[in-house]
Formats: structure tokens, C-alpha cells, sequence
């Protein structure tokens, strides 16, 4: 298990590495707020495009999910309900898609991002865990990994207040250095502020906009939740802890408190300080930290790749052409120059105001004429090189971003083959990307199942499923197995439902031709339409009519 001394080089390591690149990372968030020129005074004309808020929306706008949802294939050993798991999954993920939406977003402007998940206090036992997404500079990753699995540790660094800080992990608020509230790469080794300042970045805009506060109002700490995954423990650590006279010198706490109980009891919280908490079926720890990476480094693939910084020279190019343009046409103000004394002060002012129809004197000389007291000043005009290379501009950042056109709005002369390529999210980057988002959408689920097997604890709690499962008891046994979890796009929304009715109802007389049971496929009609019960059951028999006796002549 590593130490606490361990702890604090690995956390240096990852504030100076985020500090270094905080200068071009506040970079890409001015390019995509469309706030480049902040620096510049305000009485010089400055001209921005959003063409990062324009390369950037358009992917989210191609990997937006309707509704996030995931479909479970049973374990290989029989272990766990992936019915259960699918259905608790599903409604989990219905409340996460502006989540998933907010870490596409992140992952596009910054190398990467994140998405955590929490136990939160809730009576609940299926609302007790919490999902939000989180910037690459909070969490500590192993650099030397070559995959996310292959890790040796796992950390995400926070600011939480003091004094709830204190009594969550049950220490006296004197033994915590507060300090003011920090966000942004590096911040944790900065001085602090004891000011507000204006936010200029989305580092300083995320997570409720809280930019800085006055450390003489609310006193906030550095927490660092680190998950040693060859020890198998999970332990909290702090710079701002102070014992026998050092700061940081031991862990703030081990382990995590979860309340554990059904709806109908009491929840209590429960102290697990054996590991990490989170396991799977096989034993393996669970880290509750869900990667999204759309590009990487090769040298180093923890770190990942910025879509926004694979088009930053561009960016910058696109804002500098257009403000020289800007400043160009201002000088090609009509100005005019004439002969000292020719003028009159009433006939310069109505020159200056140029109004339509007005009629100006002049005192000319004999045999001089206007031309040879009011002449125009000479301007030059903007070169034509300048134009051509704003157009290239803008083509290389179009061809850096490898959208296809129609997601530009252009029409291309795509093939039936290519369409439902596009549409498969097949041989395109948005494809590529695509199964970045699915596979993050599908750790979700997994990692929900097992932080929800931890929380319902011995417990049960009462769940409806449709047929064929049927009601049931939602335990942590249905949860606990080494189950394969495959996202896909409004799998649980009533359009989908309705799909799947309309195909029962065009398969359902295939079905009888090949021998089917009509009585069972009248069940299913019934259970999918939510018709009434007794709707399935078969009409009684009726017995045939008695034959009549011959009429009496």
C-alpha cells in the first residue's frame, strides 16, 4: 500500500504537469467562449469568429445521444438477472444523458474527460448514486499506462468546504487549512486568492461558475480520492490536513461511507475500509471514474489529444485576419482634404455631416475649380491576398475537422452504400467517435450496478419488469456478475417500444404459419399493448346446437 508521502509526490506531479499546460488549455476555452481578444483594449477594434464553437457543436451535434441506454447479455457462469441489470441501468442512464452531453463536450475542447459516479445521500436506494462530468485536471491518471485497465492507480483531486469536509470524514475543522475556492488546471498549487476575479475560461465557468471566493467568507480544502488498485484500497488524502505540525503528512480517511438499506428501512451508513468497496463478480475493484478519450498521444495515451488544439493556429489565424480586415475598412473612412481658407466653418461642418441633398459653398478663386481645393485622401485598399488566405483558413479548418458535409448542411452526392455507412457509424470519424461515446455510456451502466449492489446491501427492494421476468426483487445478488453491457441510442424510449410492436404485430401470423402457440403470441399482444388481462385468455367452447326434432305433419 503506498504511503502518504507517495501520495503527495504522485499529486505534485499531476498539478505541475496541468500547470504547464494551463496557458494553452485557457487557450481553447477563450476559442470556443469566443472570447480570444480578452487581453486587448477596448478601444481597439477586435473582430472573433466562434469557429471552435462551430467545429466543436457540430460533433456534439453528430454523437448526441436521445437516450443513453444500454442492453445486457447474461453472464457466462449464470451469475446475476441481466434483466434486473438492464432495467435499473436504464432508468439510471435516462437521467444522465445532459451528463454524457456535457463530457462529449469536454472531450472535444480539452485532450479528454471524465464522468465520476458517487454514493449521494437519498431515501431512495435507486437515486443513491450521483453522476456528473468532470475536466482531464482532476483526475490522476498513471501516464506510464498504455490503457485505462493497465492502470496502477486511479485519483480525482477536489475542492470541498471545510466544515463539511470535517464532518464527513470526522476530523476537527482546526486541523484543515481553508483556503479560497480554485478551479482550473494547476490551481492546487497556486497562492490563494483572497479576491473575486472575472471568469475568462470554461475551467472557471464549469461546475456552477464559481470562479473565486473570499477565503474570509467560506474556507474550501484540497481533497485527492485515490484509489491504489494493486492494494486494492481506497483512501482520501489532503494537503490541507495537518498533523504533528505537517501538512499532509497522513490520510484524511480510508475507505467511504455508504448508506445502505431499502425503501422501507432506515438507511445507515456503512464504513468500508477493507478496499475499494466497488467490486465485480470476480473480485476485480471497480473505480467509479468513466474515461472519454476521442483522440490520444501515442507516446503517452493517458493524456490524451484536443480536437479544438489539433486546430489552433487556425483558430488564432481566423480571429487575426478578420480583425486586420475590420481595421482595414475603418480606414477607408471618406476623408477629404482642401485649401486652407477655402472652406467655411459652416461649409466644413455640413461636409462632416453629410447629408443627403445639402448644398455646400464654396469660395473658388477666378479660373480655379473644386478639384483644385477638395480632394479626396488617398486610401489603400485591403489586398486581395489577404481575402484568399482568410478562404484558406477556413478550408484547412474544415478539413482538419473530417465531419462529413451534410453535417455541415452541404449537399453531397452521397451514395445509398455510403448513407447507411453514415448511418451504421462505419468507416467515418464521427464513427470512431461514436463507439468512444457508447463504450464510456456502457461503463456507466456497469459501474452503477456495482456501486448499486453495494447500496442495497442484504436488503431487497420490490422492482416490476415485463414479461417475460415478470415482478421481482431487485437484490444485490441480480447485480453481482461478470455481465457484457453494449449501449445503444433510445433503446428504452416509446418510440422504440412502438417499433417493437409494430414487428409483433407483422411477425405474428409468420409466426402461427410455422407452428408457433397463438395462445402465447396473443399473451405477448396483449403484455406489449398493455391491453386487459383477460384479453389473453381463450374463449370458452361453445357447445354445438341440438338438432331439432322433424316437423309433425
Amino acid at each position: 500500500m503506498m504511503k502518504p508521502e507517495e501520495v503527495r509526490k504522485i499529486w505534485e506531479q499531476h498539478q505541475d504537469y496541468w500547470a504547464s499546460c494551463r496557458e494553452e488549455l485557457e487557450e481553447y476555452s477563450r476559442f470556443y467562449l469566443t472570447r480570444y481578444w480578452t487581453s486587448s483594449p477596448l478601444t481597439t477594434v477586435r473582430v472573433e469568429l466562434p469557429s471552435a464553437y462551430k467545429v466543436v457543436e457540430s460533433y456534439v451535434g453528430s454523437l448526441f445521444s436521445r437516450q443513453p441506454s444500454v442492453v445486457v447479455k447474461p453472464d457466462v457462469r449464470g451469475r446475476g438477472n441481466p434483466d434486473v441489470a438492464q432495467a435499473v441501468s436504464n432508468l439510471f442512464l435516462a437521467r444522465t444523458r445532459e451528463v454524457v452531453e456535457d463530457a462529449l463536450r469536454l472531450a472535444l475542447i480539452y485532450p479528454s474527460a471524465y464522468i465520476k459516479l458517487a454514493p449521494v445521500e437519498s431515501v431512495d436506494p435507486l437515486e443513491r448514486v450521483g453522476v456528473a462530468a468532470i475536466p482531464p485536471w482532476e483526475v490522476v491518471v498513471d501516464a506510464t499506462a498504455p490503457t485505462w485497465d493497465a492502470q496502477r492507480w486511479v485519483g480525482h483531486t477536489y475542492m470541498l468546504p471545510k466544515e463539511d469536509a470535517a464532518q464527513r470524514y470526522g476530523v476537527s475543522p482546526d486541523r484543515l487549512r481553508g483556503q479560497s475556492y480554485r478551479r482550473g488546471p494547476g490551481a492546487g498549487l497556486a497562492t490563494p486568492s483572497t479576491g473575486t476575479r472575472v471568469p475568462t475560461s470554461l475551467a472557471d465557468l464549469y461546475m456552477g461558475g464559481k470562479a473565486s471566493t473570499r477565503e474570509d467568507v467560506e474556507q474550501w480544502i484540497t481533497v485527492l480520492e485515490f484509489y491504489d488498485l494493486r492494494a486494492d484500497r481506497l483512501v482520501v488524502w489532503s494537503p490541507d490536513y495537518t498533523t504533528d505540525g505537517q501538512q499532509g503528512g497522513e490520510f484524511l480517511f480510508s475507505g467511504v461511507k455508504v448508506e445502505t438499506g431499502t425503501l422501507g428501512e432506515d438507511p445507515e451508513p456503512v464504513t468500508e475500509s477493507a478496499g475499494i468497496p466497488y467490486k465485480t463478480a470476480s473480485g476485480r475493484p471497480v473505480v467509479p471514474i468513466i474515461p472519454l478519450y476521442f483522440a490520444r498521444n501515442p507516446e503517452e495515451p493517458m493524456r490524451g489529444y484536443s480536437l479544438v488544439g489539433r486546430s489552433r493556429d487556425q483558430f488564432r489565424e481566423v480571429n487575426i485576419i478578420r480583425t486586420a480586415q475590420a481595421q482595414g475598412v475603418r480606414r477607408m473612412a471618406r476623408n477629404w482634404l482642401s485649401r486652407q481658407g477655402s472652406l467655411s466653418e459652416e461649409a466644413a461642418a455640413k461636409l462632416a455631416q453629410n447629408v443627403d441633398g445639402e448644398v455646400i459653398e464654396v469660395d473658388l478663386a477666378p479660373g480655379a475649380t473644386i478639384a483644385d481645393i477638395l480632394v479626396p485622401v488617398p486610401v489603400t485598399p485591403i489586398p486581395a491576398d489577404i481575402l484568399s488566405y482568410a478562404g484558406t483558413v477556413s478550408a484547412d479548418i474544415q478539413e482538419a475537422g473530417l465531419l462529413a458535409p451534410f453535417t455541415r448542411g452541404e449537399v453531397s452526392r452521397t451514395t445509398a452504400t455510403e448513407a447507411n455507412l453514415l448511418a451504421g457509424y462505419s468507416a467515418t470519424e464521427i464513427g470512431r467517435m461514436a463507439r468512444a461515446r457508447d463504450a464510456a455510456i456502457a461503463r456507466i451502466a456497469q459501474t452503477y450496478c456495482s456501486i448499486l449492489a453495494l447500496v442495497l446491501g442484504e436488503g431487497a427492494e420490490p422492482l416490476a419488469l415485463p414479461y417475460p421476468s415478470g415482478p421481482t426483487m431487485l437484490s444485490a445478488d441480480d447485480l453481482t456478475g461478470d455481465m457484457s453491457f453494449f449501449a445503444e441510442d433510445a433503446g428504452a424510449t416509446p418510440i422504440a417500444d412502438a417499433a417493437k410492436r409494430q414487428s409483433l404485430v407483422e411477425l405474428a401470423p409468420l409466426l402461427v404459419q410455422l407452428g408457433a402457440d397463438p395462445a402465447k403470441i396473443r399473451k405477448e399482444l396483449v403484455r406489449s399493448f398493455q391491453l386487459p388481462e383477460n384479453l389473453a385468455e381463450a374463449a370458452e367452447v361453445q357447445p354445438a346446437p341440438e338438432e331439432l326434432p322433424p316437423e309433425v305433419p
